[in-house]
């Protein structure tokens, strides 16, 4: 009986839902009326349900009824609770005039449309809206810093403002489905950077300066509104700039992915942690050719290009003691830069002055840290401030450079010394018989002294993780045990010195130049502008880079086959057993040009000579650690006298030979001879 009643029941409700009216219309459409193109709109519309329906689905077109043109189409279960049904609207790429369609399907066809006029207005960016570029790409961070960071910056003439423009990850995906950091209501000026990082302290601690904005509130930096999780992959990402209204302004693609949409060919390639990604200049091409890689923290100088009127010219072994220990009396202030600093001699001289000093050195020099140079930090730090470069990576701290490797000095705000010597006693002699050979000049100008003074304290600031102030109670770069001695010993040689210094009063151009930030380039351009003779004296040069052939020894390739007389000479001191190799594969490779592997001077020179007019004066060695690694300093000096001068010293060394040695010998040895067979006579005699 159950069964029947439940089966009646079950037949009559079929038969009432079959008779039901099912009648929806649509009241009214809403949405904002007139829209920038590239704006999510929200579109609403008010359901009337004029019958007796439950569940109903909802289509949204636009200008025509047809797949091509659908916007959103919803379905809901109930229409009690969902009679205000609304989808948003990506309105990117469309621009003028628009219908917005609703429709909902029941069968009668009267109630079913409602219609909405929308007005889409253009909004691509303008040229200079265009220029805003990003520069830097921070996307490996080191272990526990947690400061990734994008730099971008306006290389426009004009200032734009940046409210609601946002970087992303995610480019391909809806502008309100993309993760992002949105920008607040900011001008950026013409040539202004702004560096947004994931935590602004730590940002700090590795760059040296402060952080515009972060996207994590971790520090007093001010945070910036982030929508979803955004964080830059270590192997493989996309990094793009957008407006407000999703319009791709710059792009940057990197490791094992691919990606078109504004960006051309390969990926760049990826980097290791603590590597940033910046772009070269404001150039833009839209590809990988457009960056090359930098330590964080890492300056950005320009060379810098001024006249001059006043220099001493010098070389070791000859004469270079003389010329910096007369500059050394009677200072008042000195900032000394040097890779490494054990003479004696020299540390007496300052520690004689009293001189506001500033001394920065190398803390991770090959082959640790001599006891020498401990004492004299130790010493010195009595009298001014001694400070490391220095890495100390089981501790978290991490170098900005491979090595401070520069050999400068800048005395009373006024003169500098630049040279490829370090301060220890072969490198500046006391007694020029012995020695390598180095060059050197020092120059009055001010101008040039503010430029390296500023160089100086970038590379000083304490803010910085590794500017290590001198502690005598370390174990490995403190004060030396106490039973510990200076060694005062004057090492002596069979050189004999042939070279006074040169006393420069007349006008003459100069280009400072520094690495890794500007020398490259720089090198290339001197070398690019030699039309007769090219004269290189190097410690080494490598051969190979991580890209390929080192770029200074194709341009040589380059010149020589131009017609350019090039000539290069090379240290082969036996003591140098790894640089030899080198050297060796860098003689067979230049098998056009004429190499002077020179073993009986011990060529420490970093040194160019350009058509008998220009010289270079450096700490850059010709390797790829020098040049894109290290912090090294150089000079160009446009001079035909002091160019002249370094020639002359230049075609001795070529030309060098243990003649001086050898003459000394035969004389020692025929009066040894003498005094032998004087001795017989008269021993004879009696």
């Amino acid at each position: 009986m159950k069964k029947i009643i439940v089966l009646l029941l079950t037949l009559l409700l079929t038969i009432s839902l079959s008779h039901a009216k099912i009648d929806l219309a649509i009241e009214w459409i809403k949405a904002e009326r007139i829209v920038g193109e590239g704006e999510i709109v929200e579109i609403k519309a008010k359901v009337l349900n004029l019958g007796e329906s439950t569940s109903f689905t909802i289509s949204f077109y636009y200008d025509s009824i047809d797949p091509e043109h659908l916007i959103a189409r919803k379905h809901y279960d109930s229409i009690n609770v969902y009679r205000i049904p609304s989808v948003k609207w990506d309105t990117k790429d469309l621009i003028g005039d628009h219908t917005i369609i609703a429709y909902v399907e029941d069968g009668y066809k009267e109630n079913n449309y409602a219609f909405y006029n929308i007005s889409i207005v253009e909004t691509k960016p303008d040229e200079n809206e265009r220029k805003i570029m990003i520069c830097e790409v921070y996307y490996y961070a080191r272990p526990n810093r947690n400061n990734e960071y994008i730099c971008i910056a306006n290389s426009g003439e004009r200032k734009v403002n940046m409210e609601g423009w946002y970087l992303t990850t995610e480019p391909w995906e809806r502008a309100d489905e993309q993760n992002k950091i949105i920008l607040p209501d900011v001008e950026l000026n013409c040539s202004e950077k702004i560096y947004i990082t994931q935590n602004g302290s730590s940002f700090k601690i590795e760059t040296g300066f402060e952080a515009d904005f972060e996207w994590y509130n971790c520090s007093h930096v001010p945070d910036i509104e982030r929508e979803g999780r955004f964080v830059l992959p270590n192997h493989g990402g996309i990094v793009c700039l957008k407006d407000k209204y999703n319009h791709s302004i710059d792009v940057v693609v990197y490791g094992d992915v691919s990606y078109s949409d504004g960006w051309i060919g390969e990926a760049v390639k990826n980097v290791d942690k603590g590597v940033v990604l910046k772009r070269k200049d404001f150039v833009d091409t839209n590809t990988s050719k457009d960056w090359e890689r930098s330590i964080i923290g890492q300056s950005e100088f320009p060379s810098f290009r001024g006249k001059a009127y006043r220099a001493i010219a010098f070389c070791s072994p000859d004469c270079s003691y003389d010329v910096i220990s007369k500059e050394l009396v009677n200072i008042s202030e000195i900032k000394l830069n040097l890779y490494m600093f054990t003479d004696p001699f020299l540390a007496d001289l300052l520690n004689k002055t009293n001189a506001e000093m500033k001394i920065l050195l190398d803390g991770n020099v090959i082959g640790g840290l001599p006891m020498e140079e401990r004492y004299i930090a130790w010493m010195l730090s009595k009298k001014g401030e001694v400070r490391y470069m220095m890495a100390n990576e089981e501790e978290g701290v991490y170098k900005r450079y491979k090595y401070n490797h520069a050999k400068y000095a800048i005395i009373d705000g006024k003169k500098c010394i630049i040279e490829s010597a370090n301060w220890v006693k072969n490198g500046v002699p006391i007694d020029n018989s012995y020695g390598n050979r180095e060059w050197g000049v020092l120059i009055e100008n001010e101008s040039l002294a503010d430029y390296l003074s500023t160089v100086f304290l970038y590379d000083w600031n304490p803010s910085f993780q590794d500017s290590i102030p001198f502690d005598e109670k370390s174990f490995t770069h403190g004060r030396p045990p106490e039973d510990f001695s200076m060694n005062y010993f004057i090492p002596k040689g069979d050189y004999v010195a042939k070279f006074s210094p040169l006393y420069l009063n007349s006008s003459f151009n100069f280009t400072v130049i520094v690495a890794p930030d500007n020398a490259e380039e720089e090198i290339l351009h001197l070398l690019d502008t030699a039309e007769k003779e090219i004269l290189v004296e190097q410690a080494y040069i490598e051969k190979d880079w991580e890209d390929g052939i080192n770029p200074l020894l194709e341009k040589l390739i380059e010149k020589n086959e131009s017609g350019v007389r090039v000539k290069i000479i090379l240290n082969y001191n036996p003591a140098y057993y790894s640089t030899n190799k080198m050297n060796e594969e860098t003689c067979d490779f230049l098998k056009n040009i004429d190499v002077k592997l020179q073993k009986e001077l011990n060529i420490h020179n970093k040194g160019v000579i350009v058509d008998g007019e220009k010289v270079l004066i450096s700490s850059i060695n010709w390797g790829e650690n020098s040049i894109r690694r290290n912090r090294e300093v150089g000079i160009i000096i446009e001079s035909e006298e002091m160019a002249e001068y370094f020639e002359k010293i230049f075609w001795y060394d070529w030309n060098y030979k243990f003649e001086e040695k050898a003459g000394y010998e035969k004389i020692f040895v025929f009066a040894i001879f003498i005094i032998t067979f004087l001795l017989i006579y008269l021993h004879w005699r009696k």
